[in-house]
């Protein structure tokens, strides 16, 4: 199998007939304070991160698939701690949905809201880019760079929208309380999808006040 991507928590084979393999690390990213999802430099590893993140995305991604919004997901290849999925186009970004304000959204923002106060279900973009700490993006700024247009970013809106949705629904019925996520948009065949990975690498979880882990949402979702 050809390399065609070494990230720093998922490295991407082409299998060929359109589509690849993604391999997934047990790397965690962060920074000096510690492990952080959202960081963009590796600092460790913890074992069985990995095969829970690639178990933990199947469920969500069958999840939506059950409920008609499209991904890149195939199969699994438990063997190889992979994912089969269909090769995109990436766009380079990251579509956050907040449901409540936290993290980064109160160190930007804490001079008008207070943590944990309700945001609807706000979408905000970033570039993908680690030298420049993944900046913030509006929609006319995306067109201008050529990136995506007004009309296919309103489109990714509305998808991302409708997936944390139902992944918040599925975990509130779990008694689990979904704060915020970020979404990968790609297209297939012309066709916008979810792409990645769906996992607690992308969300923030609480249950009763309480941060949960890989693994406790592994028990939640999976089972085992």
């Amino acid at each position: 199998m050809k390399q065609i991507y070494d990230g720093k928590t998922k490295t991407l084979y082409d299998l060929g007939d359109e589509q690849v393999l993604i391999v997934f690390k047990d790397d965690v990213t962060g920074t000096e304070a510690g492990i952080d999802p959202g960081g963009n430099s590796v600092v460790g590893k913890i074992e069985g991160k990995g095969m829970a993140a690639l178990r933990q995305s199947a469920y969500f991604f069958n999840l939506l698939a059950a409920n008609g919004i499209p991904t890149h997901f195939l199969s699994l290849d438990l063997e190889k701690h992979a994912m089969i999925a269909r090769k995109a186009q990436w766009y380079g970004l990251e579509f956050v949905v907040r449901f409540k304000a936290y993290g980064s959204f109160v160190r930007r923002y804490g001079k008008y809201i207070k943590e944990g106060a309700p945001v609807g279900c706000l979408v905000e973009i970033t570039l993908k880019d680690d030298e420049r700490g993944d900046p913030l993006v509006v929609d006319e700024t995306l067109e201008v760079l050529g990136i995506m247009s007004l009309e296919q970013v309103k489109e990714a809106k509305e998808l991302v929208k409708k997936a944390a949705t139902v992944i918040r629904q599925d975990l509130q019925a779990k008694g689990l309380e979904l704060l915020d996520m970020k979404f990968e948009c790609g297209t297939v065949d012309g066709r916008l999808v979810i792409i990645d990975d769906v996992s607690t690498d992308n969300m923030r979880i609480i249950k009763n006040g309480e941060k949960v882990g890989p693994a406790e949402l592994l028990q939640y979702t999976v089972g085992s």
